[in-house]
């Protein structure tokens, strides 16, 4: 085992192509979100790999970290040729986020793939969906709520999307506070929508893009439908719904032949209904297991 680097990409997208043939993972991501989310990885103290034949990887390990108000949580992200090395490739994360003072570590895995977990110290939280809709014909042009005006980010001023976000999920599971320029990155500003209340307040938003994805039954490209949240006080009134229906239109005259997009499936307020009412149905389940350090 020793640390990755840059030239272990390729070998990793092996890796996380036969996890998605297997079923463990729902997706290999694509290109542009790939280059955001590693372009600052510091592959030396947060990975691991172990090298197979020909130049192959038999294992790799990936951890991340992100803040809460509760403390930082942190992901272990571990895919291998075989059972044992991926608990022990899932070991060694755990015990790096432990040891950088986590207070929690997490593993995704697809459902009935997470044999070994338990042993580990970690325990089920949270089903975790992405439900899909096709987007071959142009959906109907949503309904507006009354009393709310729609808009985008080219005319919504940048300083407000970030803080719409966090009060919008700061009640959310494992909510983590996002800064403007990570929650913007690669966001077309006529797909990042907000529904604004009289008096030019947010009151609820939804932050789409549109991604390839290789590997994938989903017709290509797939619109990624993501961030949708209502502010407490202007929820219960049809905005989420009216949001994302908006952004389906969008997303269809954007070139989207596909609408992805992922929830909680334990959300208290029942979002997956409002979706299934959209076209959305269940494509995958990710189940979420937890340990917590004390």
């Amino acid at each position: 085992m020793r640390p990755g680097c840059k030239d272990d990409l390729s070998g990793l997208l092996d890796l996380w192509r036969a996890d998605v043939r297997a079923g463990k993972r729902d997706c290999v991501p694509g290109d542009a979100f790939l280059h955001r989310a590693m372009n600052s990885f510091d592959w030396e103290s947060s990975s691991r790999v172990t090298d197979g034949s020909a130049g192959r990887l038999d294992g790799v390990v990936l951890v991340s970290s992100r803040a809460t108000p509760l403390g930082t949580i942190a992901a272990v992200d571990a895919s291998a040729v075989r059972p044992g090395l991926l608990n022990d490739l899932t070991r060694w994360g755990l015990g790096l986020s432990q040891a950088a003072g986590a207070v929690a570590a997490q593993v995704w895995r697809g459902r009935g793939h997470t044999r070994g977990l338990r042993a580990l110290g970690l325990e089920p939280v949270r089903p975790w969906w992405r439900m899909d809709r096709a987007l071959s014909a142009e959906p109907s042009l949503p309904c507006a709520v009354t009393g709310y005006e729609l808009s985008d980010a080219s005319a919504v001023p940048g300083s407000k999307w970030a803080d719409a976000h966090n009060i919008s999920f700061a009640d959310h599971w494992r909510f983590s506070p996002r800064t403007e320029e990570e929650l913007m990155a690669g966001r077309p500003s006529g797909l990042s929508l907000m529904a604004v209340a009289p008096g030019g307040s947010p009151a609820a938003l939804t932050l789409c893009q549109i991604e390839e994805y290789g590997l994938d039954s989903r017709s290509q490209p797939v619109g990624v439908i993501s961030s949708v949240g209502t502010l407490p006080d202007h929820r219960r009134r049809g905005l989420a719904t009216w949001l994302v229906a908006e952004a389906l239109v969008r997303l269809h005259r954007a070139g989207a032949r596909h609408a992805s997009l992922y929830v909680d499936g334990e959300n208290p307020t029942r979002a997956f209904d409002a979706y299934k009412k959209l076209g959305f149905e269940l494509a995958f389940e990710t189940e979420v297991w937890e340990a917590t350090f004390r």
